[in-house]
């Protein structure tokens, strides 16, 4: 269903983005990325580095046809309102599979990405509005991945809470940063995170590292294997990579096992693309932070672009923190897809709030 989900989502928006006339989104910060993709996918074509390119491009060309929109309130509060519904019908999926099913929700890596998305939304307007009601639907989000533990999910989520760009007191922080890692110590003592995070079932804080690759007392969840798996590739072509999907033919091979992943997006752009494709892609995040950041800044006093931008802001923190433990920009209809929506809607509503200031075009 994925597979069709993210097939269908493109022929849409290829179809749309013929019929836009307006583009504000910033494509100038990921130009070079997409000519790199496709000058690789030329060099070294084949049908699964096709549809990785694809895929790739997917949630940037939905920024761009985003963009060329123009957005009444009643247009933002209908897709608010409908993407909450979508969230709470997997909420309910989730309860569902705990209550009366196995204790398995399925796609559950990518659960904790879409609600990431929503938990965002929901503290940009917990902070604004200063409304309790928000808070309370962003603790019930946050249990999800605490049941699943889901040990990235835990971390990517709390961290989109704690350091929104919505909240301008640096105390609020403070305050939630700590409770936030009383939570922590309080899932960390637990015996199922101790049970699925070290081998033998017991450890402390200090055996925690940031680079879980060389600590072979941390359960990686097969990770630790693909990696060592793909070292010899990623030592061949450090610098241009070996080309377009090339981790998924080399695991595969491998593992014996059809569509090995290396579940790090770091890991995988390196090994296809390189140090000089994963540098590009980096520079893509970066100006297009720097781009969405200033905006949040001038428009402060505009509700919406203000409430869209520091959440999607606040959602960069989860993508790249996702990124080193899952195939996010691969589940592009799990986060990509609406993370570059939301950015092209702040621009778009950028461009008409100028128009509105300009008195001569009035």
């Amino acid at each position: 269903m994925t597979g069709w989900a993210w097939m269908i989502m493109l022929l849409v928006t290829i179809v749309n983005l013929f019929r836009t006339r307006s583009i504000t989104f910033p494509w100038q910060f990921w130009l070079l990325w997409v000519i790199y993709l496709w000058v690789s996918l030329i060099l070294d074509f084949s049908f699964l580095g096709l549809q990785l390119t694809f895929q790739y491009m997917l949630p940037l060309l939905i920024g761009v046809v985003a963009s060329g929109f123009t957005y009444t309130p009643e247009d933002l509060y209908w897709m608010f309102k409908w993407f909450i519904r979508l969230i709470a019908l997997i909420y309910i999926t989730f309860v569902f599979a705990n209550i009366f099913g196995s204790g398995f929700t399925p796609n559950l890596a990518a659960m904790p990405m879409v609600f990431s998305l929503a938990v965002s939304l929901l503290a940009g307007l917990y902070f604004i509005t200063s409304e309790k009601k928000y808070l309370f639907f962003v603790g019930l989000l946050f249990l999800a991945p605490i049941v699943e533990l889901t040990r990235m999910g835990i971390v990517a989520i709390a961290a989109v809470f704690i350091f929104h760009f919505a909240n301008k007191a640096f105390k609020t922080k403070i305050i939630y940063g700590s409770i936030g890692f009383l939570v922590f110590l309080l899932v960390f003592s637990s015996q199922k995170f101790q049970e699925k995070t070290f081998y033998n079932k017991q450890g402390s804080i200090s055996d925690l590292t940031i680079n879980y690759y060389e600590n072979p007392d941390l359960r990686s969840s097969g990770r630790t294997s693909w990696k060592k798996a793909l070292d010899p590739g990623l030592k061949a072509a450090p610098l241009w990579g070996n080309g377009p999907r090339a981790d998924n033919a080399y695991l595969t091979k491998i593992t014996r096992m059809r569509g090995g992943e290396a579940h790090n997006d770091y890991l995988s752009v390196r090994f296809n693309y390189g140090y000089v494709g994963l540098s590009l892609l980096l520079i893509g995040f970066a100006g297009s932070f720097v781009s969405l950041y200033k905006i949040s800044r001038k428009y402060i006093d505009s509700w919406y672009i203000w409430l869209i931008s520091t959440s999607a802001l606040s959602l960069y923190i989860a993508f790249l923190m996702f990124m080193y433990t899952d195939n996010i920009l691969k589940y592009t209809i799990f986060f990509p897809n609406y993370f570059f929506a939301m950015i092209g809607i702040v621009y778009s509503l950028r461009k008409n709030e100028d128009i509105g200031c300009d008195t001569s075009l009035q």
